[in-house]
């Protein structure tokens, strides 16, 4: 698997014009595991990915529906649980971001 998908080189940087709503697009359910840095990170299980059924984590603007995917690992019996350990550890680097504003 490619390191390039972990972190995007222009993350918080201006997107592309909004996609349609998860409801609209027929996107899978967004878990919210928390929020930080007036961002929220999530976990998103994706079994129509382009690379199979993986899990993503995902960051986004709290007050934004788009979410960009910053790690993605392939779904297997024990990655729900690496993928929330990997969602809760840039959970935690955004609450770090957020004490020293």
């Amino acid at each position: 698997m490619p390191d390039d998908n972990v972190i995007r080189p222009a993350f918080g940087a201006p997107r592309r014009p909004a996609p349609a709503g998860p409801e609209e697009a027929g996107q899978p359910f967004l878990r919210v595991l928390g929020t930080g840095a007036g961002h929220r990170v999530g976990l998103i299980r994706d079994p129509a990915a382009q690379e199979g059924e993986v899990f993503r984590i995902v960051v986004g603007p709290e007050d934004e529906p788009e979410v960009e995917t910053v790690a993605l690992l392939p779904a297997s019996a024990d990655a729900e649980a690496e993928a929330e350990r990997i969602g809760f550890a840039v959970l935690r680097a955004l609450e770090v971001v957020e004490g020293a504003l």
